[in-house]
């Protein structure tokens, strides 16, 4: 390893952690990211930060057909590099050799499957009269733009679309000097496979799914059912239309997991099924009757969020409803017939493993850790494109 290399990169090793590059990221350190994957790979999916970094594409392959060219279309300071590929071994030849041309290089390990899975917990602040009795935290998948929640309230938890790191729920969960108790889905998910049967499985919890054919291991969740967690009571309301089973969990008449239907700056898109124009309709019965009863007040915590512009300077993502109903343009269009001309404009092809994943949500079917991880890669695409009326 040359003399040259940081002090940083002896102590740590050869590779660097996804947390530990978002840290760099968000943090604003001198960083260069080098992104080795192929065209179509680089274009589809990129590495995202809190703040601007400097980053650069080069194939792995230009490397192998002429290292010295390759090399010479990266800058040459001091900043420490870190190589990304898909899943770390093509990132890692890379970063040898920059090593060996004196630079200072680190392979991302597990590449962008192992910066999708990283999962980062944090507290959302609710206030005096609930910090004694409700604590909500929110699990951000930060490569993925997926949002699930641990909810705790006295020694027991409430899990809402977890993803399938089940670990890391239990552990946050045992942190709190609470056990999972309730595991939920808001509906059947499609830009990722639900960890919330395996989550149920492993902690003894009950798994509460709102799909009519989720199978016999989950129970039915209607509209006004009522979920307990400790001292807290948690509301469901149906609101069919980014999916026809699609719910919404309130939480002391105040805070709103709503799932795909509403997210922070927009709402989720009912083009993903077989018929948008149906799922249009119920999309818009459940903006404007049901959600249109809740106050301008109520905190909207969305299962998803696009791009890391929306991640607030705590490290969450929502959205307050009375600025979404000012904001977003869908919310304000009253004809059905309008909302439903508009979603059919803004109606775009799904990612060809959607439905895929919804199958093997709806069954209950085991996926195997190559074929999760490949149908997974990439952020979700779950929100409408904005339609002016």
């Amino acid at each position: 390893m040359s003399s040259s290399l940081s002090a940083e990169v002896e102590e740590h090793g050869l590779e660097l952690q996804a947390a530990e590059l978002l840290a760099m990221i968000d943090a604003g350190r001198p960083l260069l990211v080098l992104d080795v994957r192929n065209e179509e790979e680089h274009a589809s999916w990129r590495i995202e930060g809190l703040r601007p970094f400097h980053s650069v594409h080069v194939p792995y392959f230009d490397f192998l057909e002429n290292r010295d060219e390759a090399l010479a279309r990266i800058p040459f300071d001091t900043r420490p590099i870190a190589v990304v590929c898909a899943k770390g071994g093509s990132s890692s030849y890379v970063a040898e050799v920059l090593r060996d041309a004196g630079r200072d290089a680190r392979n991302v390990a597990g590449g962008m499957v192992a910066y999708g899975d990283h999962l980062q917990a944090r507290r959302l602040s609710l206030g005096e009269g609930y910090a004694s009795q409700l604590d909500i935290w929110q699990v951000n998948r930060r490569g993925k733009g997926c949002l699930s929640y641990l909810i705790r309230s006295a020694d027991e938890a409430m899990v809402i679309d977890p993803s399938r790191r089940t670990e890391f729920y239990q552990s946050l969960a045992a942190s709190l000097h609470a056990r999972v108790t309730a595991v939920v889905d808001t509906h059947v998910h499609a830009d990722h496979l639900s960890g919330g049967p395996a989550l149920a499985n492993a902690s003894g919890a009950t798994y509460t799914t709102p799909s009519e054919d989720a199978g016999t291991s989950g129970c039915g969740l209607a509209d006004g059912a009522s979920l307990r967690v400790g001292k807290s009571i948690t509301r469901v309301l149906g609101t069919p239309g980014h999916t026809p089973e699609s719910i919404c969990l309130l939480m002391e008449g105040k805070y709103l997991a709503s799932g795909d239907t509403l997210f922070a700056r927009g709402i989720g898109r009912p083009d993903l099924g077989s018929d948008v124009r149906a799922w249009a309709r119920m999309l818009h019965r459940t903006l404007r009757n049901t959600l249109s009863r809740l106050p301008d007040e109520t905190l909207i915590l969305p299962a998803h969020y696009s791009d890391a512009s929306e991640i607030r300077p705590d490290g969450t993502v929502s959205g307050i409803l009375g600025e979404l109903r000012r904001s977003v343009p869908e919310l304000q269009i009253a004809n059905q017939e309008e909302f439903i001309a508009a979603m059919e404009r803004a109606a775009r092809p799904a990612p060809p493993s959607y439905p895929k994943i919804a199958g093997a949500n709806r069954l209950r079917e085991a996926v195997a850790e190559d074929l999760a991880s490949e149908w997974e890669i990439g952020r979700n695409q779950c929100a409408a494109t904005r339609a002016s009326p």
